[in-house]
């Protein structure tokens, strides 16, 4: 490409994993072509001297792991970068490592929100290091560096290699006027259309972010917030006013009635106060009634005691008779008492005669039982005499001798035998299991083979066959999980490949469904959960060591993928169904076949569509779709605003379709069927004869069983008659001590029964000695009995004599009960006089101190009134309180609450009347400040605007529309690109795309001269721009970024025309990827390739 060419400059380092540079080699083009290039370019006129950075430039940008790069490092010039190569190949990865670098948000790239998704595909960390041009402020340029973690969406900021925060690096970048949030300054690809979107207000704000001083910003902010609070005070002013002038209506209204109610206010307090007189006259009454009480108590006293005196003979006689009753009741009760004692005493000795009696009865029945024990023991005597002689008699009787080493030979031979013959059975019982375990897998593998040939023939089988043939990894792994699904322990469901099954609903649909399907598709496994998928892709890949397989995951259910229209606009369009609708299956499958392939969003028609529903589908949801034999899909670029139809032929079914059975296939199951056969003939034969062998062996073995037991019971017979020989010896003795000891108790019992005796006579006589005691007792409890009966007696005389002197003394005793009666009523009656009195002087003084001047007036203009002159005074007040109308009780306080409002409305006035003078004093200050520095620099702009616009021809203006409004001011763009046009506003639907993306181009190279950041990017500007705009404005870009001392600027670009203007300050950065790259970059010559270019070209010249 022409005009690439660097002399000892550095170019960009594209995936590269060594450390390693390459500077570009010296031309080879001819003098000739030199200056003809040179002609054209906007340094033609004289030696040119290179700019230095200007602070806050890019000097530097080194990326690793980001998106598509591995390693690469960008050495930028200071003035124009242009940044050129095909589309995809990572030219606007630079635009994002500067923005995610520099600290700013990724939505300003309108591309993927999270950070971690720049990390490049496969990798873990990426880093972006920047470094910037500094100023007097830095000794060295400030190195600003972003390390990037994919999990979690981790990063950690540096400058100059020291751990910074996210704010340190902006304040940083905003230190050099930076701005990457402007559009006016930093214009990525994928937000070209957002800046013809933007607002003429949005342009103005971003313009003044872009070349105005910063108060610019702030003096509008200010404006603005004045101007809203303006409106908003003169809104109060105006609301006040208006509430003042309703106060004062009001209460020009309610002043007669408020007289009035002032009038009657005046009686109710009168009578108010007379009511409260009352307690006073009260407390009078009550200290009257309080003396004639105590005198009453007086004369009360005096009657009592005249009557105590006459009645004290009488009550002395009574007293008497009382005590005497008294003593003879206590005598009454210690007899009682008495009495209870000698019952208790009887009851005693009675008991313990009875004791004795069951003694003498234990001891007689101890008697006979003695007598009948001896006879029994007689007997003993007589059975141990005999037992002795028999054991005797044994004991001179030798038994067979025992010989131990005879018996052990005879069962060692019969074990050993015992020992071979189970030997010999556990070989031929292992050999049948063997044989057993082998037919039954034999018939295991007949059944599945015969199964396979059966299904050789079934739908089901020819697809596992077809599965087999396409993919074997996929047919064994799914054979596998469905013979081990139990043992995995999964959490969700498991699908097999769509192949198996899915179907299509008719055979016509093959071909459509198939076309939107590759075999990836086909054969891929379902999973619903994602630990079900690590744990199958584990098992699969590293256990089974499978490889062609595909896993995927079911992310949302099928009705999650809708269609984006509805069935009757479907058929508008001319379509039968979706492509999901033609196919058969488990939902999740269907769902993964949605997610993957669009299949809700791809439309059949059996027949051809019209030219008219062609049409309609260009700007319809509609973008890919079946109809006849033909695929179409519609491709569409937002940015752009362009788009292509692909339209592609139905290819033969492959997967869905019903191929004939394949016959070698049926002869080579047959053959194995044949073999297993004639082993499982064999090995029956194998299994019989083991079979009578273990028979003869089990005959043996129970023979020699049975002689050993036979020994066995031989020796321990013997043994046994052995041991009970030997143990005669003390056998004997232990019998001949029993017989002795029941020979001593036959001689002991005579002496028992006489000591039994002995207790019984005892016992007899003590029973006779307590007798006499208890007739004693008994004779003691008549003489107490005759004597309570006396004193009873005599207690009830002297009760007789108590209550007739009672009945003869009771009017006197009635009459100074009554007597201390009222005395004790007197008493109460003075103690509740008194408390009401002083309960009434509390609460009386207590009204006194509440009383207002006017009320204390009229009580002491009442205070020497009775209770009935009172009331009379109070009656006529209420009286002339009834004649006046009782009015509104709530006027007055309406009133007073009113004049309160009226007040505080009136002051308010004055302060929003003050605030707002202070405000349009403020506004004018600043407006004249700030409107005429804004006129100027839109001015400057306009005028750059129009020469950009007459270079190519058309015309431009910017002009500043104004508003009473501060928030509406805004940049008024017009264009025309005819001459038969006036000049419109500039938006995003009266122009096309090309025609904004050249006034866009205009408008950004307008500021250039005029903007306060350091360097600006266009990335991708000259799409849609016909070739005779976009090198107007190319050549304009390079004529304004290539001035002196002028601001850094990055173009983007995937494509070039040729023979444009070059100037030896800009740099051109070529980038290439690709699978057509040479797998070493070091074979990549760039300065080759353009001298190529240059000799072709020459050599293209020279021809014509």
């Amino acid at each position: 490409m022409p005009g690439i060419i660097r002399r000892g400059r550095k170019r960009a380092a594209l995936n590269i994993s060594e450390d390693e540079e390459q500077s570009d080699a010296p031309s080879s083009a001819s003098s000739a072509s030199k200056r003809a290039r040179h002609a054209r370019d906007a340094s033609a006129t004289g030696e040119h001297v290179q700019d230095v950075h200007q602070p806050g430039s890019l000097v530097r940008v080194k990326v690793t792991n980001f998106v598509t790069y591995t390693s690469a490092e960008f050495i930028l010039g200071p003035s124009l970068n242009m940044i050129i190569g095909p589309n995809g190949t990572g030219k606007s990865t630079l635009v994002c490592a500067i923005c995610i670098g520099l600290g700013w948000p990724t939505k300003l790239l309108g591309r993927s929100k999270e950070v971690g998704e720049f990390v490049k595909h496969g990798c873990a960390e990426s880093e972006i290091e920047i470094e910037l041009a500094g100023d007097r402020r830095h000794k060295q340029n400030p190195v600003v560096r972003r390390h990037i973690r994919k999990e979690g969406n981790k990063s950690v900021f540096y400058i100059d290699d020291r751990h910074k925060s996210q704010r340190d690096v902006q304040e940083l970048a905003a230190s050099f006027s930076i701005q990457i949030d402007n559009l006016c300054q930093f214009l990525p690809q994928d937000r070209v259309v957002d800046f013809a979107k933007m607002t003429p207000i949005d342009k103005l704000t971003e313009t003044q972010r872009a070349i105005a001083a910063p108060q610019m910003l702030e003096w509008h902010e200010q404006l603005k917030d004045l101007r809203s609070q303006e409106k908003t005070l003169q809104a109060s002013q105006i609301n006040e006013e208006a509430h003042l002038k309703s106060l004062q209506a009001k209460q020009n209204s309610t002043a007669e009635d408020v007289r009035r109610w002032q009038e009657r206010e005046q009686l109710a307090m009168t009578a108010r106060a007379l009511e409260r007189c009352r307690p006073l006259i009260e407390m009078h009454s009550l200290r009257a009634q309080v003396a004639a009480n105590k005198q009453e108590i007086l004369g009360a006293r005096e009657e009592l005691k005249r009557l105590s005196s006459e009645m004290a003979p009488v009550r002395q006689a009574q007293e008497d008779t009382e005590a005497y009753r008294d003593q003879i009741n206590q005598a009454v009760q210690n007899r009682k008492q008495r009495l209870a004692a000698g019952k208790q005493s009887s009851v005693k000795i009675f008991g313990e005669i009875e004791v004795e009696r069951e003694k003498v009865a234990t001891f007689k029945a101890e008697i006979d039982g003695e007598g009948k024990g001896r006879n029994q023991r007689k007997q003993d005597v007589k059975r141990l005499e005999a037992s002795v002689a028999t054991l005797v008699r044994n004991r001179e009787q030798e038994p067979v001798p025992y010989n131990r080493d005879d018996f052990e030979e005879r069962k060692k031979e019969l074990r050993a035998k015992v020992n071979e013959t189970e030997r010999a059975m556990l070989e031929s019982q292992d050999k049948m299991r063997r044989i057993r375990s082998q037919v039954t897998q034999h018939k295991t593998n007949i059944q599945k083979l015969k199964n396979d040939r059966l299904q050789l023939d079934s739908e089901s089988g020819k697809r596992a066959n077809r599965l087999k043939m396409m993919s074997s990894d996929t047919a064994t792994g799914w054979d596998w999980i469905q013979r081990n699904r139990t043992s995995l322990k999964l959490k969700d469901e498991v699908y097999g490949p769509p192949l198996l099954t899915c179907s299509v609903k008719e055979p016509g649909l093959v071909k459509a469904v198939e076309s939107q399907l590759r075999t990836g598709d086909i054969t891929a496994i379902t999973c619903r959960n994602p630990d079900d998928a690590k744990i199958i892709q584990d098992k699969l890949f590293q256990d089974l060591k499978l490889h062609d397989i595909t896993i995927r995951m079911c992310p949302q259910s099928l009705g999650f993928y809708r269609p984006p229209i509805t069935q009757e606009e479907l058929k508008a369009y001319g379509f039968d169904s979706w492509i999901v609708d033609c196919i058969q299956g488990p939902e999740p499958v269907l769902a993964m076949l949605c997610d993957q392939n669009r299949l809700h969003r791809s439309a059949y028609a059996a027949r051809p569509i019209s030219s008219e529903q062609f049409e309609a589908l260009q700007g319809g949801p509609i973008q890919k779709w079946v109809s006849g034999t033909e695929v179409c899909q519609i491709n569409r670029r937002k940015e752009y605003g362009l788009s292509s139809t692909s339209v592609t032929q139905l290819r033969e079914a492959r997967f869905f379709t019903d191929q004939p059975v394949d016959g070698e296939e049926k002869r080579k199951l047959d053959d194995a069927i044949k073999d297993i056969e004639r082993d499982l003939m064999e090995l029956k034969e194998q299994h019989d004869t083991a079979r009578r062998e273990n028979l003869e062996q089990k005959d043996v073995q129970d023979q020699a069983e049975n002689e050993k037991k036979e020994v066995q019971m031989e020796e321990d017979s013997i043994k046994k008659a052995l041991a009970e020989w030997n143990a005669l010896p003390t056998k004997i003795k232990e019998k001949e001590e029993e017989l002795a000891n029941a020979q001593a108790a036959v001689l002991q019992t005579g002496a028992r029964v006489r000591a039994i005796r002995a207790k019984l006579s005892d016992s007899t006589l003590k029973i006779a000695t307590l007798t006499l005691e208890y007739a004693k007792s008994v004779t003691q409890l008549r003489v107490l009995q005759e004597s309570l009966v006396e004193a009873e007696i005599r207690l009830v005389e002297a009760t007789s004599e108590v209550e007739a002197l009672t009945a003869e003394n009771h009017h006197v005793l009635e009459a100074a009960e009554r007597q201390r009666t009222r005395l004790e009523e007197l008493k109460v009656s003075k103690k509740q006089l008194t408390e009401k009195y002083n309960n009434l002087v509390k609460k009386t003084q207590h009204e006194l101190d509440r009383l207002s001047p006017e009320e204390k007036e009229i009580l002491h203009e009442n205070k020497d009134k009775t209770v009935e002159e009172l009331d009379n005074e109070i009656d006529a007040t209420n009286a002339r309180l009834e004649l006046m109308a009782e009015g509104n009780p709530n006027a007055l306080k309406s009133y007073q609450d009113r004049q309160q409002l009226i007040d505080k409305a009136e002051e308010k006035l004055e302060q929003v009347a003050a605030n707002l003078s202070t405000i349009q004093e403020e506004i004018v200050n600043i407006r004249g400040q700030w409107e005429p520095q804004l006129d100027e620099l839109i001015a400057m702009i306009s005028d750059k605007f129009a020469y950009n616009f007459a270079l190519i021809g058309c015309a431009g203006s910017v002009g500043l529309y104004k508003d009473e409004d501060f928030e509406k001011w805004s940049v008024q763009i017009q264009v025309r690109f005819r001459e038969n046009e006036t000049l419109s506003v500039l938006d995003s639907q009266r122009q096309s795309g090309g025609e904004r993306a050249v006034s866009t181009a205009f408008y950004l190279m307008a500021l250039q001269d005029l903007a306060r950041s350091p360097f600006r990017v266009v990335d991708e500007i000259n799409q849609g721009m016909d070739q005779r705009n976009e090198r107007k404005v190319y050549e304009r870009i390079v004529d304004i970024a290539c001035r002196e001392r002028t601001s850094q600027y990055f173009l983007i670009t995937p494509k070039l025309l040729p023979d444009l203007k070059y100037h030896p300050k800009m740099k051109v950065h070529c980038i290439a990827s690709g699978e057509h790259m040479p797998d070493r970059h070091t074979k990549l010559d760039f300065q080759a390739l353009a001298e190529l270019a240059l000799r072709v070209k020459g050599q293209g010249r020279a021809a014509a």
